[in-house]
């Protein structure tokens, strides 16, 4: 596909209220995920929680990639009164939103003395994020009806996600550090009020209103979704689902350990937190402008093989980070390539699955391939911190750390081939 750089349609997309809901709801999908996440690892950390028991705890976003087993129901099961009221996409949005605020707040309550109920509440909150996503995913993939929408839309959403990713690793920090993780959670769940106006504020799409009859069988809520995937993509949904489960495999591989080696190389809390909220923040931002502006002009090919490549390359730095303690520049320079990295490899991803999922079907298949992309990086970085942790005596923690980015870094290679694959198949150009 090659998206022409038509600059009066650019600014159309600019003036519709849609853009400006996708970076709303982007936030709002964005925040809870670094709070189970890498965030959930730094109070984890220092709470006097071993690196092999995060990794084993960060196994509760597993969820995010077993989404697939509920998004069938998701996608055309009503919800009583809320689906009157707000429709099909809207009456989970606004249920899942209320779900993690709710589970924010027990965390808040137990806090990590009380592990196994701590992580529970984790669980639920990811439950609850997991199924917000799958949500905004249908409404968003909905809403792309144009080449234009399908350049602008993934980096109007992948913003306001990265402004919510933000919110949860650099202003929380430093929050956490002066006011204590309690207090700086409730606040975190008091800001998904800004996803609920969104909620409220967006409308029902043409695609929903023409599909919005409930299922009539177990065939026509579970079975005929996914046959409809693989039917569309004859010869190739193999191919496509493999490419995804690594396309950002070695990013999630660090997600356990990266930042509790922050803390072990040095760094302290309101150092972490202020870099990710200037120089990382920036650098995000500008990594989302360069995934959409490759996707505008150059095509979504090649858009996807820079992700691909870019997004474990950066991982380069963090090798060299666990090397040199305590320096607060490289820290930030490894910020600014990973950041970028991610906004472009992200961007991409999100333009990518949307062009590859129907219309008929749109929250089952879209939540498919997003399982795909997210079960096998999700269930193996929970072994991160045991890997680390059993090289560690032989080579010591920080050569450990060293060799375990490299490895993830080295990723991009089989991922470069099966995009070479896909080409050669030629997947991005149908449709």
């Amino acid at each position: 596909m090659t998206l022409s750089p038509n600059l009066s349609a650019l600014r159309a997309s600019l003036k519709r209220p849609t853009s400006w809901l996708l970076i709303a709801l982007g936030f709002s999908s964005g925040l809870p995920f670094l709070l189970v996440g890498s965030t959930l690892n730094l109070w984890l950390r220092g709470a006097g929680v071993s690196l092999s028991v995060i990794g084993f705890v960060s196994w509760a976003s597993l969820l995010y990639g077993l989404k697939i087993l509920w998004a069938p129901w998701m996608d055309k099961a009503h919800i009583p009164f809320l689906h009157a009221l707000l429709g099909q996409r809207r009456s989970y949005m606004l249920l899942s939103q209320i779900g993690v605020a709710i589970g924010l707040c027990a965390m808040a309550l137990i806090g990590p003395a009380h592990l196994p109920a701590f992580v529970a509440a984790a669980v639920f909150v990811t439950f609850c994020a997991a199924s917000q996503e799958i949500a905004v995913d249908a409404w968003r993939v909905e809403e792309t009806k144009t080449e234009t929408d399908q350049a602008f839309n993934p980096s109007a959403y992948s913003l306001g996600v990265k402004i919510g990713l933000w919110s949860a690793s650099s202003i929380i920090l430093i929050a956490g550090n002066h006011f204590g993780w309690p207090l700086t959670y409730e606040i975190m769940a008091g800001a998904l009020i800004i996803g609920v106006i969104a909620t409220l504020a967006a409308h029902r799409t043409e695609a929903e209103q023409r599909y919005d009859a409930a299922p009539k069988s177990f065939r026509q809520l579970i079975v005929e979704p996914f046959e409809s995937f693989f039917a569309e993509h004859a010869g190739t949904a193999g191919l496509i689902l493999l490419t995804l489960a690594f396309y950002r495999l070695g990013d999630y591989l660090i997600g356990p350990v990266c930042t509790p080696m922050y803390q072990d190389t040095g760094l302290d809390l309101d150092a972490i937190g202020a870099l990710r909220g200037t120089v990382g923040l920036a650098a995000g931002f500008i990594g989302i402008g360069i995934g959409g502006a490759c996707l505008y002009f150059l095509g979504l090919q090649r858009a996807f093989w820079l992700g691909a490549l870019v997004g474990p390359a950066s991982n380069l730095f963090f090798s060299w980070m666990s090397l040199v303690h305590g320096s607060v520049a490289l820290f930030g320079a490894a910020l600014v390539v990973d950041d970028i990295g991610d906004g472009v490899a992200e961007t991409a991803l999100v333009a990518f699955m949307t062009k590859m999922t129907g219309r008929d079907h749109t929250l089952t298949h879209y939540a498919l391939m997003y399982s795909v992309a997210a079960l096998t990086g999700k269930f193996f970085k929970g072994f991160s911190g045991l890997l680390i942790d059993s090289v560690k005596p032989s080579i010591g923690l920080f050569p450990a750390y060293a060799a375990f980015f490299a490895f993830t870094a080295a990723l991009a290679i089989p991922t470069l081939i099966l995009c070479w694959r896909l080409r050669r198949n030629g997947v991005f150009t149908a449709g």
